[in-house]
């Protein structure tokens, strides 16, 4: 899918939940109506397109590692501008009025509208039925995956399935009930009618795997193991994903194995270094004096870092250390090591093909590993440690050149589901899961306080960002904001 080109569709995109301020960075590309643009599946395809365009991070060390890491055991960030970004989710003292929180709501719902008018539009659309059902299914599956995204961050949310909802309407927020059963109902639709292999082989493009997978990961976080562990099976039993097992487990991430068949959703980077839209995650990340492989590169004042205490789950055999840069010699010959809670994560590594702040390294939402590692722990969760269990967890171990277990290593359930917690910090680490992993296994909280940091119960949410509560008097903050 590196020809799906990140397209912004009219300027009724001013309309859900976000005001047209917010929305003055986006270029307009045309003024026309709908009854004006929808004539083909190609016109569908243009809005459909801006959705993957969208729908990636605007950035993983912002609306991943941060929101999602930095207040974990992984990872902390140190200097530059965005420190003060970071600093008040590393401490556990974000507001309703952080920047980044409310941009992550905006992004999605702007998504979300975008996928209603593909699917508002594609039934009156005279084109091939078969890819009729494919494109809506498509826009069905992007549309929960951003629910999905949204409920992880702030819970229940307002629930708009039509591109006329619009911030005048004041929608109030879903029920649990009504939320959870959306997404999960529109993932299993979804992976009815999505082919096996991306529409006309364009790599990140939804899939049956996608769908199915997103919906092992959606009942993972809402701790419904039966369909966690059946979902999962189902992933496996589609037979075109494996683990990645040619080479060092870190090798994953290179730019000859971006594509490989461990990943399942990823949200597709350009390969134009001039484009803008890569990954900016290396030069947050490297420390002054590091020599780059492929020149030029800019090295930002922000430094985002990795706790050693993290580091020290690892066995020193384990592969998947060679993720992290631990020394490095400088310009002048000199080695120099990083030392406590300085490492650095290199886990998406440089590409030939990169800009001066950018590469065009893949993002994983959803990777093989994961949906082996949940149905490990689904099924734990049902039976206590079992040799599926075990098995699966084996599996991962083995590519990650470990050593492995059998189901009398693990007394109970207790022992297993602590340690496949931890396994999963382990395999997943700056891939935007941890927080997550930790508030699924109730260690969120337990564990920042472990840290010295003021957590309370009810910042396993985000709050709803204030501009939206003042925009919309049904909306209802969160608990404790």
């Amino acid at each position: 899918m590196k020809k799906i080109k990140s397209l912004i569709w009219l300027a009724m995109i001013c309309s859900v939940l976000i005001s047209c301020e917010d929305l003055l960075e986006e270029e307009t590309f045309t003024v026309l109506s709908p009854n004006d643009f929808f004539n083909t599946g190609d016109d569908l395809d243009v809005v459909l397109n801006s959705v993957y365009g969208e729908i990636r991070y605007s950035d993983i060390k912002r609306d991943g590692v941060t929101l999602q890491e930095v207040n974990t055991d992984i990872a902390l960030e140190r200097g530059g501008g965005i420190f003060t970004f970071n600093e008040p989710i590393e401490e556990f003292t974000w507001t309703s009025s952080h920047q980044w929180i409310r941009s992550m709501w905006e992004r999605r719902y702007r998504t979300i509208f975008r996928t209603n008018v593909v699917l508002d539009n594609a039934n009156a659309i005279e084109m091939n039925e078969d890819r009729k059902r494919e494109t809506i299914a498509e826009a069905r599956f992007l549309r929960a995956f951003n629910y999905y995204l949204l409920y992880d961050l702030f819970g229940p949310v307002p629930l708009i399935t039509d591109s006329q909802t619009t911030v005048t309407d004041r929608p109030a927020r879903a029920s649990e009930e009504e939320i959870t059963s959306f997404i999960a109902n529109e993932f299993i639709a979804a992976a009815d009618a999505l082919p096996v292999e991306p529409r006309n082989a364009e790599y990140g493009r939804a899939t049956k795997g996608a769908a199915l997978g997103a919906l092992t990961k959606f009942y993972m976080m809402t701790k419904n193991w039966p369909e966690a562990a059946s979902a999962a099976r189902e992933v496996m039993d589609l037979g075109v994903y494996d683990l990645f097992i040619q080479g060092d487990r870190t090798e994953l991430f290179s730019p000859e194995n971006q594509r490989d068949n461990e990943f399942i959703f990823v949200a597709v980077m350009s390969d134009n270094p001039d484009d803008n839209t890569g990954d900016g995650w290396l030069s947050h990340v490297v420390p002054r004096g590091y020599q780059w492989q492929y020149p030029p590169r800019a090295i930002f004042a922000a430094e985002y870092k990795i706790w050693s205490a993290f580091l020290e789950l690892f066995e020193p055999e384990d592969e998947r250390l060679n993720a992290f840069l631990f020394e490095f010699v400088n310009e002048q010959g000199e080695t120099i090591v990083l030392g406590n809670d300085n490492v650095r994560s290199m886990k998406f590594p440089e590409y030939p093909s990169q800009g001066i702040s950018r590469s065009s390294d893949d993002f994983p939402f959803i990777r093989y590993a994961d949906i082996l590692l949940s149905r490990s722990e689904a099924l734990n969760e049902i039976n206590g440690p079992n040799q599926e269990s075990v098995d699966l967890l084996n599996r991962i171990r083995e590519a990650a050149g470990v050593s492995t277990f059998s189901v009398n290593d693990f007394p109970g359930k207790e022992d297993f589901r602590s340690f496949i917690l931890d396994e999963r910090g382990r395999e997943f680490h700056t891939e935007a899961l941890r927080r997550q992993d930790l508030i699924r296994h109730g260690k969120f909280i337990e564990m920042a306080r472990d840290r010295g940091k003021a957590a309370m119960d009810h910042q396993v949410r985000y709050p709803i960002p204030q501009t939206e509560i003042e925009r919309n008097s049904n909306l209802i903050q969160n608990e404790g904001y």
